[in-house]
């Protein structure tokens, strides 16, 4: 028998392992369809086959690679948090035999961390060195025709636009001019200055498509500059418009959508400056550009400000030497998000929003714990029945959405905010002596921010296909083309019904964020996890408050995952002058 022979037959013993492991931590291996299981055996074969053949003709370098401690403790963690957030939630693994279940997480576990340090290994080992090149900034427009004109096909299938309650609460703002920062109130503005124009949420629509396709024409254009074969830079745009996502997302009337757009534009930024090795910072319109785009993610949404803040920390602290430009950008940052969310929001009668909000997780976790009988004291139980009544709490607890519960009757927030410190203590205590439980609220209700296995019990809220039907304003879905409206929508289910936990778990894209940020890290040094933080600063603050499972909160994502594709392939040369980045 020869080698290549015996590498086969390795593989495809080791396929057959790996598959009965993996498809049995995902879910029941006897309700698996017969095609994922054929499906999954094949790749497996295959991926060993490389994995084997790569280890055999490098055996030294992938064990010395392997080994340096940074990738060890990478390939050990990410492959443990991948396997969880694959794990099936049914707990049916629990029942079987202990034999069984070892045999099923130990091969699992196994199979994951060979396949990431192999994938992490070719992703270090494999970079092209690139220079700087002059690119006209008209590339940026020419690089957004074709994405403006895909996703406008989307805007043509669902005229004008799409809509939930949230749009409909901007919608109204703009009409009774109420102004309420619940939702952005500076997005209600913006709806309100384009309306003035031409009052339709089409126009809303619009805009954001030619916003997303222009911070993509820029990501296009970086990357050519920094010496990116255009013919390469072409294939991505290509692959960018065409992704089914990025289509449907930019024409629905949500703040989270222009958010995640300058979390992305500020993480072009972040591989520019870093790219560039600081020399970006130089210029005083790359100032006032990352300034305004600061500016944006802190007004946008109530999680933006503190990612500026940790972002411009760290960026003054790894670029010392343009300390008085970062500076100055932060403090005029700080100052007009002070005065246009204290003097401008009071003149123009804005009402705050609930701090309530940021109590989902909490309230997940005092409701799971009334639920489960958990052990709480007289006081306690007293307490938490004057927010809202114990059989209220039971009976409206959802694992994975807090509205039944904050938005109840008999909800009564004024308790909570009469004595905050006294709530808080009261939640520490509840948490400390029901700790397994609380931890079981915790990761349920943050399920759509680190597992890519949807709960059995859960959901995910993806993205919205029409105008919300319940509106006073005569708003309806108006397809232009029936022809383009059937196989967009079509395809839109076909996605929703077999690619859910393929694309629409946020999950999927940290993960390759991750990867990929932690091969260019190795490559190119640590500063380089800087491109990463934008977009893992907002994972982890939704982390922390995130109210239900909707994907478009992590839509970011999606466009930086995009980027850091097409990023972990560049080496930037430590010996090459630094240069000017226009």
């Amino acid at each position: 028998m020869n080698r290549k022979t015996s590498l086969w037959l390795i593989s495809i013993l080791a396929s057959v392992l790996s598959t009965i492991a993996l498809v049995s931590l995902y879910q029941k291996f006897v309700e698996t369809h017969w095609v994922v299981i054929g499906f999954t055996f094949v790749f497996f074969t295959v991926i060993h086959k490389l994995i084997l053949t790569s280890f055999l003709n490098q055996k030294n370098s992938y064990i010395r690679f392997t080994m340096r401690p940074p990738v060890l403790v990478f390939l050990l963690l990410f492959s443990f948090i991948l396997m969880w957030s694959l794990k099936t939630s049914s707990g049916y693994l629990a029942a079987s035999s202990w034999l069984f279940a070892a045999y099923v997480f130990l091969i699992s576990y196994v199979t994951l961390f060979v396949s990431v340090a192999w994938l992490l290994y070719l992703l270090v080992h494999h970079s092209v060195s690139l220079h700087w090149k002059t690119v006209s900034k008209w590339k940026i427009c020419v690089y957004a025709i074709f994405p403006i004109l895909v996703w406008s096909m989307y805007l043509v299938a669902y005229y004008p636009g799409t809509m939930t309650p949230d749009s409909l609460s901007h919608w109204e703002q703009i009409h009774t001019l109420d102004f309420s920062n619940w939702h952005p109130v500076v997005y209600t503005w913006y709806i309100l200055g384009l309306t003035s124009i031409w009052k339709t949420p089409a126009i809303v629509a619009f805009s954001q498509i030619v916003i997303l396709a222009l911070f993509g024409g820029y990501a296009a254009y970086s990357l050519e500059k920094r010496g990116v074969n255009s013919k390469w830079v072409w294939i991505g745009v290509l692959l960018f418009g065409l992704y089914p996502l990025n289509g449907i997302f930019p024409i629905a009337i949500w703040k989270d959508i222009f958010f995640s757009g300058f979390i992305f534009l500020f993480t072009i930024f972040t591989y520019n400056i870093v790219s560039s090795k600081g020399t970006w910072l130089a210029s005083n319109w790359h100032q006032l550009m990352l300034g305004i785009n600061a500016l944006a993610i802190s007004l946008m949404r109530s999680n933006g400000l503190p990612i500026f803040v940790v972002m411009a920390i760290l960026l003054l602290i790894a670029y010392r030497t343009y300390f008085k430009r970062l500076i100055t950008t932060l403090i005029l940052v700080g100052l007009a998000y002070f005065l246009i969310s204290g003097p401008f929001f009071n003149y123009m009668d804005v009402r705050a929003t609930s701090p309530n909000e940021a109590l989902s997780i909490p309230t997940q976790q005092f409701a799971h714990i009334i639920k489960e009988d958990g052990e709480l004291t007289e006081e306690q139980s007293s307490y938490l029945d004057s927010i809202l009544p114990l059989e209220t709490w039971k009976e409206n607890y959802n694992p994975y959405l807090t509205d039944k519960i904050k938005f109840a009757g008999e909800y009564d927030q004024n308790v909570i905010f009469d004595d905050f410190g006294y709530y808080l203590s009261t939640w520490a205590a509840v948490v400390s002596n029901n700790f397994g439980l609380a931890v079981e609220a915790y990761l349920d209700q943050t399920s759509i921010i680190w597992q890519i296995n949807q709960p059995e019990d859960g959901y995910t809220s993806t993205y919205a296909r029409n105008v919300y039907l319940y509106n006073d304003y005569d708003l309806k879905t108006s397809p232009l083309s029936s022809t383009v409206y059937q196989v967009i929508n079509d395809n839109l289910v076909r996605v929703e019904m077999y690619l859910l936990e393929v694309v629409l778990r946020p999950a999927v894209y940290t993960a390759i964020i991750l990867l990929t940020g932690v091969a260019l890290a190795l490559k190119t040094g640590v500063r380089s996890l800087l491109i990463l933080l934008p977009v893992l600063l907002n994972s982890g603050t939704m982390l922390l408050a995130t109210p239900a499972q909707d994907f478009r909160y992590q839509f970011a994502n999606v466009l930086v995952t995009f980027l850091m594709a097409a990023v972990v392939f560049v080496k930037f040369d430590s010996k090459q002058k630094k240069v000017q980045h226009e």
